[in-house]
């Protein structure tokens, strides 16, 4: 009788296994912040994106009815959706209108589900600043997103406004120009105005 010959392993060492995960470990290092910031310019593209979208949509609707619309996406009411429905309230008709002006409902692009809100106003918490000398500059007809986070709202403010935010890092952006952090408590909320009234 001849002996078999002995048959070789042929799995992996515990050496081999151990540097195949370092090799994985570093690449995911060096890869992940580079996911999250492409993910965090899409968001800000997006959301430029539908801020240019609305300037239209809004001329378009003070066009056809002489009057600024009122647009909260979440809200239940439709005189609060003049963008969408033709509703003055109570089901009558806003005079001119010949929408709907969007497309399709807005959504948050940066927080899903966040609050979103179109509307004419002074207040100091939302009217803007566009002299830069610390005062609201009159009625604004501005878009209120929520769920903005620090470094997606300088972003947005450096496309919009092209004011240096975020290679100052002084914070004005923060105040002056066409974006602003909400003057309030609520430092994840910026307001954009579309058009001065």
């Amino acid at each position: 009788m001849t002996a078999r010959p002995r048959q070789k392993n042929s799995g992996f060492t515990l050496m081999e296994v151990i540097g195949v995960m370092a090799v994985i470990a570093i690449i995911a290092s060096i890869a992940t912040p580079r996911i999250f910031a492409a993910i965090e310019d899409a968001k800000v593209t997006a959301l430029v994106q539908q801020v240019n979208d609305l300037k239209a949509n809004v001329a378009s609707y003070y066009k056809d009815t002489g009057r600024w619309p009122r647009h909260i996406p979440s809200h239940s009411d439709n005189r609060y959706k003049n963008l969408m429905v033709n509703d003055a309230g109570g089901g009558a008709p806003i005079p001119g209108w010949d929408g709907p002006y969007l497309e399709a409902e807005l959504t948050n692009p940066i927080t899903s589900g966040g609050y979103l809100d179109l509307q004419t106003t002074s207040s100091s918490a939302f009217a803007c600043d566009l002299s830069g000398d610390g005062t609201t500059d009159g009625t604004f007809v501005t878009y209120r997103i929520d769920g903005v986070s620090p470094s997606i709202a300088e972003k947005v403010s450096n496309m919009i406004d092209k004011d240096g935010g975020v290679t100052s890092g002084n914070g004005a952006w923060k105040a002056a120009g066409r974006v602003k952090q909400y003057n309030g408590n609520h430092s994840s909320i910026i307001v954009i105005c579309l058009a001065k009234v």
